[in-house]
């Protein structure tokens, strides 16, 4: 979108500037810092800026926090939490701990960034369980656990579906190949309930003698055995699936069908076009596109 009170004369378009949401900065201090930063994400903060600092409280409880309490805010401002630990510093010999004179503040500074960079990195370690459990791991890794139970997640759905049919595909494996299980995937993602006609095919073979009629019966199709077909019903118009979704869809019966099976797609429109319409008739007129004056 484009502001054109912003054009100056002769300058160049500039895109209108959007405001950040006002957010009301929650109360922080005295929790565990992991409490504290689930509170952020549910007031609508990023992620908390953790400082380390000695502080008589329990290790990881919040001790302060900028912005204040109450303070009304944008909701991309960064939030600073003063984080209790006890510093590195005391395994060093006592000439380097004491901070009486001031003369040794740099050097425990200093020792907080070793301190935060290896606490990261170890809670990153014992929170890697997390990344297995469908409800609990970062959304950059849905696509990447998905790919272990061969399910593939549409870019376009929120992070809560896709959470929702991680947690719930692996249940389908115990009925996969059948009706039930395609009908709940076919579901999944097109957004509708197909109809799933099993023992039906839509057109009558060519059979000379029996069923020929030119331009009625005259498909030629391989053996069809009726026990090993079925066919997908999807109860909207074809103009409303874009080329991609119906590509997915195919692929999804593809992969959840016995080998052995063969299938038609159909769709609401559709519903006509299976009658075969004869593109010549021997004893009657054919009727021209030339204009008969002519």
């Amino acid at each position: 979108m484009v502001d054109t009170n912003t054009i100056g004369k002769g300058g160049p378009l500039r895109p209108m500037d959007r405001r950040a949401k006002k957010l009301i900065v929650p109360e922080l201090t005295g929790m565990p810092l992991r409490d504290a930063s689930i509170v952020l994400a549910q007031a609508g903060f990023g992620p908390p800026v953790p400082r380390y600092v000695e502080a008589y409280a329990a290790e990881n409880d919040v001790v302060g926090q900028a912005p204040a309490r109450g303070q009304l805010v944008d909701s991309s401002t960064p939030v600073e939490l003063s984080v209790a630990k006890a510093s590195w510093v005391r395994f060093l010999p006592q000439l380097y701990q004491e901070t009486t004179s001031g003369k040794n503040g740099l050097l425990h500074e200093f020792m907080w960034i070793f301190q935060q960079l290896h606490d990261r990195v170890t809670q990153q370690v014992t929170d890697s369980a997390l990344l297995y459990r469908p409800l609990d791991t970062d959304p950059r890794f849905l696509e990447w656990l998905a790919s272990w139970i061969a399910l593939h997640l549409d870019p376009d759905w929120p992070d809560e579906k896709k959470r929702k049919w991680l947690r719930f595909a692996p249940a389908l494996y115990s009925m996969r190949g059948t009706k039930a299980a395609l009908s709940e995937l076919l579901e999944m993602y097109t957004g509708v309930k197909p109809e799933i006609l099993e023992n039906q095919w839509p057109f009558e073979p060519f059979r000379v003698g029996v069923s020929s009629e030119i331009g009625t019966t005259s498909t030629i199709l391989p053996p069809m055995n009726l026990a090993h077909c079925f066919v997908v019903h999807l109860p909207v118009p074809a103009s409303a699936i874009s080329d991609d979704q119906i590509i997915r869809v195919h692929r999804v019966i593809q992969a959840e069908k016995p080998a052995h099976t063969h299938y038609f797609l159909t769709f609401a429109s559709d519903e006509d076009t299976y009658e075969l319409q004869p593109f010549m008739t021997i004893g009657e007129e054919a009727l021209s596109d030339s204009d008969p004056n002519e």
